[in-house]
C-alpha cells in the first residue's frame, strides 16, 4: 500500500473520530454557553427587578411612617418630604392630595392655589397604587405616580420618571430589546424603552408569578427570550425584560479555545496512532510473510490412540511458527494475526506441502492410517487449497478434514458444497473439531455427510466433577451415537478419564496421556 494511501486512511479515520467528538462534547458546550447566557440574562434581571421592589419597599415604609404627616404643608412636611425626596432613589417628586385629587404639597413647594391632578381622586384602599404615566412641568417628562391613601383621606404620593428605566438599560451589558413596566393583568405598557413586543403562541397576561420564556416567537417576527415578574409590593405593576435569541447567542456558536484545542489533539492524536499501527500492520504481515516463506511455520502432529487395539490408529496436524528470537510458538501466540493480515491461506499450503513430504514416513514407519488437517470455510472456497488436498489425498490412507464448530460454514454456497462433495467422493472423511463449544454443532450434524465427531478437551476435563459439562458430555455421545458417528475425545490426561470415555462408548482419545504434540522426527 502506498504512503499517501496510510496517511489518507489515518486522516480519514482521525477525522471521523475527531468528529465523533465534536458531535459529543460540541452539543454540551453549546448548551453550557446558551445556559450562562440565560442566567446572565436572569440576573440582569433580578437586579432591575430588586432595585425597583427596594425602592417601592421603601416608599411604602415612608407613606406608612408618615400617615399623619401635616397636609396643610408646613415646614415639618416640606422637610419630610424632601428628605425623602433625597433618600428614596429615583424619586422626581413626592406630593400630597386631598380628598377632592388636587395636589396640595410638593416636595419642591407648597402651592398657593391647588391643582387638580390627571390621576383620580384618592381611593379608599389603603394598598398602594399607581396610575400614569403622566406628564409634569415640575420634571418635563413623563412619570409614573406611586400612591397611598392615608386614614384622614389624603393621598400621598411619589413620581418615578421614565428615564429611569433608560438608565438601567444603560447599565447593562447585552442589547436588550425592551425593559417595559405593565399592567400586570392587561400587559398595556406604562413604561417602555425599546420596541414592546409579546409572545404569539404564550399566553403572558396575566402575570401572576415569574415568567420565562426561552426561543420564543413574537409578533415582531423574531425569537427573543423573556423574563417578566410582578413587583412585590405593588402587584398590579409586572416587570419585563426581552432580548433577540440572535443577539443574544450571537457568539455562543463558535467553539472556546479550549474545545478547539481538544479537537485538534483529538485528530492529531489519532491521525498518528492510526498512521503508526498501519505501519506495525504492515510491519507484522511482512514478518509473518516471510515467516511462511522461509519455512518457519512448522507442523507438529498429536496421534490419536484407539483404546480397543492399543495402538495410534491417527495424527492430527498442527501448526507451531518457528520464531529465531522467541523460538517454538503456539497458535495462541500468532494464528490472530496471521488471520488479520489474512495470511491463513498462505500458512496452510505451507502446512499441506510438508505434510505431502511427511506423509511417507508417518504413514509408513509410524503405521498412522489416519492424518487430520484443520481448515476452515474460507479453504473450501479456494482452487488451489482442494489441488493440493486432492494430491495429499493420494498419499495418505485416510485423510480427515476437521471443521471447527465455532464457525458457520456457508451452507447456502455452491461452491463450497460442491468441493465437500467432491472431498468425500475421494474418499476424505468429514469431522467437526471442539464440538460443543459453538453454535454450529447442530447445523453442521444435519446438513453436512460428518464422519466423525471431536470432542471439546473442556467436556473432557469435567469427567468426575458435578459441573453440567459432565452430564452434557453423556449427552453428546449419545447424539454422536444417534447419528451413528465416529467420537474422539480430545484433552485426555488420565486414566479415569480414559476409563469413563471407555464405559460410555469412547474408544478414540486423544490427549497428553498417551502422546503431545511433537516434531515428526520426535514421534
Amino acid at each position: 500500500m502506498p504512503k499517501f494511501r496510510y496517511k489518507f486512511k489515518a486522516f480519514s479515520i482521525a477525522l471521523a473520530g475527531m468528529l465523533i467528538v465534536i458531535a459529543i462534547l460540541y452539543p454540551r458546550e453549546l448548551a453550557n454557553k446558551k445556559q450562562a447566557l440565560l442566567a446572565q440574562v436572569q440576573s440582569d434581571f433580578n437586579w432591575l427587578l430588586r432595585d425597583l421592589n427596594q425602592q417601592l419597599e421603601q416608599l411604602n415604609h415612608f407613606f406608612i411612617e408618615h400617615d399623619d404627616l401635616d397636609a396643610a404643608c408646613t415646614e415639618q412636611t416640606l422637610y419630610e418630604l424632601r428628605r425623602a425626596h433625597f433618600k428614596i432613589p429615583n424619586i422626581a417628586e413626592m406630593g400630597i392630595v386631598n380628598p377632592n385629587g388636587e395636589l396640595i404639597c410638593t416636595s419642591w413647594s407648597k402651592l398657593a392655589t391647588p391643582i387638580k391632578t390627571a390621576g383620580p381622586k384618592p381611593a379608599r384602599s389603603a394598598e398602594l397604587r399607581f396610575f400614569g404615566p403622566i406628564h409634569t412641568s415640575f420634571i418635563g417628562e413623563a412619570a409614573l405616580v406611586i400612591a397611598k391613601t392615608r386614614t384622614d383621606g389624603y393621598e400621598i404620593n411619589a413620581l418615578l420618571p421614565q428615564s429611569i428605566l433608560n438608565r438601567h438599560l444603560d447599565d447593562l451589558d447585552r442589547p436588550y430589546n425592551y425593559i417595559v413596566i405593565a399592567d400586570s393583568k392587561s400587559g398595556v405598557p406604562i413604561f417602555k424603552v425599546g420596541d414592546y413586543s409579546l409572545p404569539v403562541d404564550n399566553q403572558l397576561f396575566p402575570i401572576n408569578e415569574p415568567i420565562t420564556f426561552e426561543s420564543s416567537l413574537f409578533d415582531d417576527g423574531q425569537s427573543h427570550v423573556l423574563v417578566a415578574s410582578p413587583l412585590a409590593n405593588l402587584s398590579s405593576l409586572s416587570l419585563l425584560l426581552a432580548i433577540n435569541e440572535n443577539a443574544l447567542y450571537k457568539k455562543v456558536y463558535q467553539p472556546s479555545t479550549i474545545s478547539l484545542v481538544i479537537y485538534g489533539v483529538t485528530f492529531l492524536l489519532l491521525f498518528l496512532l492510526v498512521k503508526n499501527y498501519q505501519k506495525y500492520y504492515q510491519s507484522r504481515k511482512s514478518q509473518l510473510k516471510d515467516a511462511i516463506a522461509q519455512g518457519q511455520v512448522t507442523n507438529f502432529y498429536q496421534l490419536i490412540w484407539d483404546t480397543r487395539t492399543s495402538g495410534f490408529i491417527g495424527a492430527e496436524t498442527l501448526v507451531r511458527l518457528n520464531d529465531p528470537i522467541e523460538g517454538i510458538l503456539t497458535p495462541n501466540l500468532f494464528l490472530a494475526d496471521i488471520q488479520a493480515n489474512k495470511l491463513l491461506k498462505e500458512m496452510t499450503y505451507e502446512i499441506i506441502k510438508t505434510l505431502i513430504q511427511d506423509a511417507e514416513v508417518l504413514t509408513r514407519q509410524h503405521k498412522i492410517k489416519k492424518v487430520n488437517l484443520n481448515i476452515t470455510g474460507e479453504h473450501l472456497k479456494d482452487a488451489h487449497f482442494k489441488t493440493l488436498i486432492l494430491e495429499l489425498n493420494q498419499l495418505i490412507p485416510l485423510l480427515v478434514l476437521e471443521l471447527t464448530e465455532n464457525e458457520l460454514l456457508e451452507f447456502d454456497n455452491q461452491h463450497v458444497m460442491q468441493t465437500i462433495q467432491d472431498f468425500k467422493a475421494e474418499g476424505i472423511l468429514l469431522a467437526i473439531d471442539d464440538f460443543g463449544t459453538g453454535y454450529a454443532g447442530l447445523q453442521y450434524l444435519k446438513s453436512l455427510p460428518l464422519d466423525i465427531i471431536k470432542i471439546d478437551q473442556s467436556y473432557v476435563a469435567a469427567i468426575g466433577t458435578e459441573s453440567q459439562l459432565a452430564t452434557m458430555l453423556d449427552a453428546l455421545i449419545e447424539l454422536a451415537k444417534t447419528f451413528k458417528i465416529d467420537v474422539v475425545a480430545e484433552g485426555v490426561e488420565t486414566q479415569a478419564q480414559a476409563d469413563y470415555l471407555i464405559d460410555k462408548g469412547v474408544y478414540l482419545h486423544q490427549g497428553w496421556k498417551y502422546h503431545k504434540a511433537c516434531l515428526l522426527s520426535d514421534i
